[in-house]
């Protein structure tokens, strides 16, 4: 994990250093114009979720590995969802928000364990923004806080044999608020294509010990109002709470990634 952690450091210095020097250096002398006032952008888009990690939850377990593929995601899907929403003004200044959840439901139909498992997980981003402009691109300096919802329902019968059936049933929900800072570098290639590095930090102890963000992303232009973007993601935490062995211990020590696929719309 030092070693993610010096990746992802260096990751984001990189992004925030882009601006000094070479061919995309700020600019002095000419000022870039823009249209006034506040525009917008709202996109839907899909991600083809790995999750892998570990995790424990109370006294009921050790540690246990987590190794979801999309097959497994999407072959359990209740529900989900994702969005994300940003605002500029001229003035430099903007919001960002972003919610992605999924609610699985896993079922077990054995010989000697017969019931289900849900798992909820939504994650909130909720940054403000600062957008320095280049002689091509731009970079936008972000910070704010990433919300973790996680919720997992267990209702199970295991079979004991003559001695008897026993049932289990447990609840669980666990949310945490970590900051995060970074910055977002975006260069246009052509009249219709660009390219975007993104990168970011946060946890710092403050609830989770870490937690990261890294993604290299193209975005097509249709046209004025809509745009494809195609991208890849990860996503890390390292969260704990509780005292181990207690019934309030938990563990979430994973990273989520894969390819993202969205449309936007701009207004």
């Amino acid at each position: 994990m030092k070693l993610i952690k010096g990746v992802l450091l260096s990751s984001v210095a990189a992004v925030s250093l882009l601006h000094a020097g070479g061919d995309i250096a700020p600019v002095v002398e000419e000022k870039v114009t823009e249209k006034s006032g506040w525009s917008n952008e709202f996109q839907i888009y899909g991600l083809g979720i790995w999750i892998q990690g570990d995790t424990k939850i109370s006294k009921m377990q050790n540690k246990a590995n987590i190794d979801m593929t999309p097959e497994d995601v999407y072959g359990n899907l209740n529900l989900g969802g994702m969005f994300h929403y940003e605002g500029h003004d001229t003035s430099g200044w903007g919001v960002w928000l972003d919610y992605a959840f999924m609610n699985l439901g896993f079922d077990t139909d054995g010989t000697l364990i017969d019931g289900s498992t849900g798992f909820y997980q939504g994650i909130l981003e909720a940054f403000a923004k600062y957008r320095t402009p280049l002689e091509a691109g731009y970079i936008d300096y972000y910070g704010g806080i990433r919300w973790w919802h996680n919720d997992i329902d267990m209702d199970y019968n295991v079979d004991l044999g003559h001695l008897a059936t026993h049932a289990v049933k447990w609840n669980g929900t666990y949310d945490w608020y970590d900051p995060v800072v970074g910055a977002r570098w975006t260069y246009p290639v052509n009249e219709k294509w660009s390219f975007r590095l993104r990168g970011d930090i946060g946890g710092f102890g403050i609830e989770s010990d870490f937690t990261a963000a890294i993604e290299a992303v193209a975005l097509y232009d249709i046209n004025d109002a809509w745009q494809v973007k195609m991208s890849f993601k990860s996503l890390w935490v390292d969260y704990e709470e509780g005292t181990e062995g207690t019934t309030d211990y938990f563990v979430y020590d994973t990273v989520n990634f894969g390819p993202i696929i969205g449309i936007t719309y701009k207004f």
